[in-house]
């Protein structure tokens, strides 16, 4: 009996203005629709895979080139964690973000330690995706504050934060805004509000308030 699933991956150059996204899931309906809107936005360009093994040939055969992976965790020759990190080898140069309809949170936050980049659900809006890969891209993480890393002792949580998340939380110790960060640091207020985020979860802080008091007690500041 022959298998009735073909695998579907197509891709072309992209400019050095292009973000190049390879979406890799076998749901060919969210995967078209999700390309249709990355496509309509500008400053894409899109390529798709529907299984484990189109996937990394597509990523083996453009080893050199920045690629941001969507990577459905469940998709055919998906073997868990195993298969995210031989994705995660696949594009040295660029970012995988696991992205499903369900979430485990242990499962996410071992594949971010293992590389990903963080996650999105396939219920996000679509007209949100485009920021949000654009934030990846720039070397940010994406995960949902519903989605909380398993439980850590302050000390190892502050030991985890790296040199500009450490400088974006001095910054707000010392009263300055959003904005105020953002031009001192030459990225987007969009972009630190986000490592604002990644730093609340590593935190296990409530807000930006509770983070300083957090880091504060563990001698960060």
């Amino acid at each position: 009996m022959t298998n009735s699933k073909k695998n579907f991956a197509y891709k072309a150059e992209p400019t050095p203005e292009q973000i190049h996204v390879l979406i890799a899931d076998d749901h060919r309906m969210i995967a078209e629709a999700l390309r249709g809107t990355l496509l309509a936005h500008g400053g894409f360009l899109v390529s798709l895979s529907e299984t484990l093994d189109g996937t990394l040939g597509v990523l083996r055969a453009n080893r050199k080139e920045k690629i941001l992976v969507l990577l459905d965790i469940t998709m055919p020759g998906m073997q868990g964690l195993r298969s995210v990190k031989q994705v995660i080898d696949a594009v040295p140069n660029g970012s995988v973000v696991l992205f499903s309809g369900t979430s485990d949170a242990d499962f996410v936050w071992r594949a971010i330690d293992l590389g990903a980049k963080g996650f999105i659900s396939k219920s996000q809006q679509l007209r949100s995706l485009p920021t949000t890969l654009q934030l990846i891209n720039d070397g940010n993480e994406f995960v949902p504050m519903s989605l909380s890393r398993r439980e850590t002792s302050n000390e190892d949580s502050g030991a985890s934060l790296n040199d500009i998340e450490l400088f974006i939380l001095r910054a707000v110790a010392d009263g300055k805004t959003n904005k105020e960060i953002a031009l001192e640091i030459s990225r987007s207020e969009v972009a630190v509000k986000m490592k604002m985020r990644t730093i609340c979860q590593k935190l296990h802080a409530r807000n930006r308030a509770h983070a300083v008091i957090v880091a504060s007690k563990a001698n960060l500041l």
